[in-house]
Protein backbone atom coordinates (compact mmCIF):
# COMPACT_ATOMS: atom_id res chain seq x y z
CA UNK A 1 0.00 0.00 0.00
CA UNK A 2 1.04 3.61 -0.53
CA UNK A 3 -0.10 7.05 0.50
CA UNK A 4 0.65 10.20 -1.52
CA UNK A 5 0.98 13.76 -0.28
CA UNK A 6 3.20 16.86 -0.32
CA UNK A 7 5.93 17.08 2.30
CA UNK A 8 8.49 19.83 3.06
CA UNK A 9 12.03 18.61 2.43
CA UNK A 10 15.29 18.84 4.39
CA UNK A 11 17.89 17.04 2.22
CA UNK A 12 20.80 15.48 4.13
CA UNK A 13 23.76 13.21 3.33
CA UNK A 14 22.42 10.58 5.71
CA UNK A 15 19.52 8.14 5.88
CA UNK A 16 17.40 8.07 9.03
CA UNK A 17 15.61 4.75 9.41
CA UNK A 18 12.04 4.47 10.72
CA UNK A 19 12.18 4.35 14.52
CA UNK A 20 15.67 5.84 14.60
CA UNK A 21 16.26 8.95 16.72
CA UNK A 22 18.71 11.67 15.67
CA UNK A 23 19.68 15.15 16.86
CA UNK A 24 19.83 17.85 14.18
CA UNK A 25 21.32 21.33 14.42
CA UNK A 26 19.22 23.74 12.37
CA UNK A 27 21.07 26.86 11.24
CA UNK A 28 20.34 27.66 7.56
CA UNK A 29 17.59 30.32 7.11
CA UNK A 30 15.45 28.05 4.88
CA UNK A 31 15.54 25.18 7.36
CA UNK A 32 14.97 27.45 10.35
CA UNK A 33 11.81 28.50 8.51
CA UNK A 34 10.91 24.88 7.73
CA UNK A 35 11.28 23.76 11.35
CA UNK A 36 9.35 26.81 12.59
CA UNK A 37 6.47 25.98 10.23
CA UNK A 38 6.50 22.28 11.19
CA UNK A 39 6.42 23.11 14.91
CA UNK A 40 3.59 25.63 14.50
CA UNK A 41 1.52 23.24 12.35
CA UNK A 42 2.52 20.03 14.19
CA UNK A 43 3.68 18.72 10.81
CA UNK A 44 6.33 16.25 9.75
CA UNK A 45 9.02 16.79 7.12
CA UNK A 46 11.05 14.61 4.80
CA UNK A 47 14.77 13.88 4.71
CA UNK A 48 15.75 12.73 1.22
CA UNK A 49 19.24 11.30 0.82
CA UNK A 50 21.97 13.44 -0.77
CA UNK A 51 24.48 11.13 -2.45
CA UNK A 52 28.27 11.59 -2.35
CA UNK A 53 28.15 13.19 -5.81
CA UNK A 54 25.76 15.82 -4.47
CA UNK A 55 22.73 14.49 -6.33
CA UNK A 56 19.43 14.08 -4.53
CA UNK A 57 18.15 10.53 -4.35
CA UNK A 58 14.45 9.81 -4.85
CA UNK A 59 14.27 7.88 -1.57
CA UNK A 60 14.17 9.23 1.95
CA UNK A 61 12.39 9.06 5.29
CA UNK A 62 9.58 11.12 6.75
CA UNK A 63 10.48 12.29 10.26
CA UNK A 64 8.62 13.89 13.15
CA UNK A 65 10.01 16.41 15.62
CA UNK A 66 10.14 14.71 19.03
CA UNK A 67 11.77 17.46 21.07
CA UNK A 68 13.32 20.90 20.85
CA UNK A 69 16.58 20.53 22.78
CA UNK A 70 17.79 24.12 22.51
CA UNK A 71 16.76 27.39 20.86
CA UNK A 72 19.36 30.05 20.05
CA UNK A 73 18.87 33.86 19.89
CA UNK A 74 19.36 33.94 16.09
CA UNK A 75 16.69 31.30 15.52
CA UNK A 76 18.97 28.28 15.31
CA UNK A 77 17.72 25.13 17.02
CA UNK A 78 18.87 21.72 18.19
CA UNK A 79 16.02 19.29 17.68
CA UNK A 80 15.46 15.57 18.11
CA UNK A 81 13.68 13.83 15.25
CA UNK A 82 12.39 10.29 14.85
CA UNK A 83 12.04 8.38 11.58
CA UNK A 84 8.45 7.55 10.66
CA UNK A 85 8.09 6.03 7.17
CA UNK A 86 10.18 5.65 4.01
CA UNK A 87 9.04 7.51 0.91
CA UNK A 88 9.65 7.82 -2.81
CA UNK A 89 9.81 11.36 -4.20
CA UNK A 90 7.71 11.75 -7.32
CA UNK A 91 8.44 15.45 -7.93
CA UNK A 92 10.83 17.72 -6.03
CA UNK A 93 10.79 21.52 -6.01
CA UNK A 94 13.91 23.12 -4.42
CA UNK A 95 11.89 26.17 -3.43
CA UNK A 96 8.21 26.18 -2.50
CA UNK A 97 7.63 29.92 -2.98
CA UNK A 98 7.01 32.09 -1.03
CA UNK A 99 8.78 29.70 1.37
CA UNK A 100 12.55 29.39 1.31
CA UNK A 101 12.58 25.61 1.64
CA UNK A 102 11.67 22.95 -0.88
CA UNK A 103 8.96 20.33 -0.96
CA UNK A 104 8.07 17.20 -2.87
CA UNK A 105 5.15 15.07 -3.89
CA UNK A 106 5.87 11.79 -2.15
CA UNK A 107 4.60 8.25 -2.03
CA UNK A 108 4.81 6.88 1.52
CA UNK A 109 5.44 3.16 1.97
CA UNK A 110 2.69 1.74 4.16
CA UNK A 111 4.58 -1.51 4.53
CA UNK A 112 4.64 -4.51 6.81
CA UNK A 113 7.98 -4.50 8.65
CA UNK A 114 7.36 -7.04 11.44
CA UNK A 115 9.64 -10.03 11.00
CA UNK A 116 9.28 -13.54 12.40
CA UNK A 117 12.15 -15.03 10.39
CA UNK A 118 14.00 -17.40 12.70
CA UNK A 119 17.33 -17.26 10.85
CA UNK A 120 17.46 -13.49 11.23
CA UNK A 121 16.88 -13.52 14.97
CA UNK A 122 19.23 -16.45 15.57
CA UNK A 123 21.99 -14.46 13.85
CA UNK A 124 21.03 -11.32 15.77
CA UNK A 125 21.24 -13.24 19.05
CA UNK A 126 24.73 -14.47 18.12
CA UNK A 127 25.77 -10.95 17.05
CA UNK A 128 24.53 -9.38 20.30
CA UNK A 129 26.31 -12.03 22.39
CA UNK A 130 29.63 -12.13 20.50
CA UNK A 131 29.99 -8.49 19.48
CA UNK A 132 27.89 -6.50 21.96
CA UNK A 133 28.30 -8.85 24.95
CA UNK A 134 24.53 -8.91 25.44
CA UNK A 135 22.83 -12.23 26.12
CA UNK A 136 19.39 -12.01 24.50
CA UNK A 137 17.25 -15.07 23.78
CA UNK A 138 15.94 -15.59 20.25
CA UNK A 139 12.33 -15.73 21.47
CA UNK A 140 12.75 -12.28 23.02
CA UNK A 141 13.76 -10.84 19.66
CA UNK A 142 11.18 -12.23 17.26
CA UNK A 143 8.16 -10.26 16.11
CA UNK A 144 9.86 -6.86 15.94
CA UNK A 145 10.27 -4.41 13.06
CA UNK A 146 13.11 -5.02 10.63
CA UNK A 147 14.07 -1.38 11.20
CA UNK A 148 14.34 -1.94 14.95
CA UNK A 149 16.81 -4.72 14.17
CA UNK A 150 18.75 -2.53 11.73
CA UNK A 151 19.05 0.21 14.35
CA UNK A 152 20.92 -2.20 16.66
CA UNK A 153 24.10 -2.09 14.60
CA UNK A 154 26.01 0.14 12.21
CA UNK A 155 25.22 0.01 8.51
CA UNK A 156 26.32 2.41 5.80
CA UNK A 157 24.06 5.03 4.23
CA UNK A 158 24.06 2.98 1.02
CA UNK A 159 22.86 -0.09 2.95
CA UNK A 160 20.24 2.05 4.70
CA UNK A 161 19.11 3.30 1.31
CA UNK A 162 18.81 -0.28 0.00
CA UNK A 163 16.76 -1.16 3.07
CA UNK A 164 14.18 1.62 2.75
CA UNK A 165 13.99 1.34 -1.05
CA UNK A 166 13.19 -2.37 -0.96
CA UNK A 167 9.42 -3.01 -0.84
CA UNK A 168 9.44 -6.75 -0.02
CA UNK A 169 9.89 -7.72 3.64
CA UNK A 170 11.75 -10.94 2.82
CA UNK A 171 14.27 -8.98 0.75
CA UNK A 172 14.73 -6.45 3.56
CA UNK A 173 15.35 -9.43 5.85
CA UNK A 174 17.96 -10.75 3.41
CA UNK A 175 19.85 -7.43 3.56
CA UNK A 176 20.00 -7.60 7.36
CA UNK A 177 20.84 -11.32 7.43
CA UNK A 178 23.78 -10.83 5.06
CA UNK A 179 25.05 -7.90 7.11
CA UNK A 180 24.79 -9.86 10.37
CA UNK A 181 26.68 -12.78 8.82
CA UNK A 182 29.42 -10.39 7.73
CA UNK A 183 29.66 -8.78 11.19
CA UNK A 184 29.90 -12.20 12.85
CA UNK A 185 32.56 -13.41 10.38
CA UNK A 186 34.65 -10.26 10.88
CA UNK A 187 34.40 -10.59 14.67
CA UNK A 188 35.40 -14.26 14.49
CA UNK A 189 38.40 -13.44 12.28
CA UNK A 190 39.47 -10.65 14.65
CA UNK A 191 39.29 -13.00 17.64
CA UNK A 192 41.30 -15.68 15.81
CA UNK A 193 43.94 -13.11 14.84
CA UNK A 194 44.11 -11.84 18.41
CA UNK A 195 44.54 -15.40 19.69
CA UNK A 196 47.26 -16.08 17.11
CA UNK A 197 49.28 -13.09 18.23
CA UNK A 198 48.92 -14.08 21.87
CA UNK A 199 50.29 -17.55 21.14
CA UNK A 200 53.38 -16.10 19.50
Amino acid sequence: MADSSILPMFPLNTIILPGEVRTLHIFEPRYKQLIKDCIENEANFGIPFVRKDGKLDVYGTEVKISKIVKSYPEGEKDIIVEGVLPFLMQEYKPSLKPKLYGAANIERFLESTISDRKELFELLSIFLLKVKKRNVKVEDLTGVSIYTVANLFDITNEERLDLIAERELNLKENIIINKLKLFIQIHKAEQQTKGHFLLN
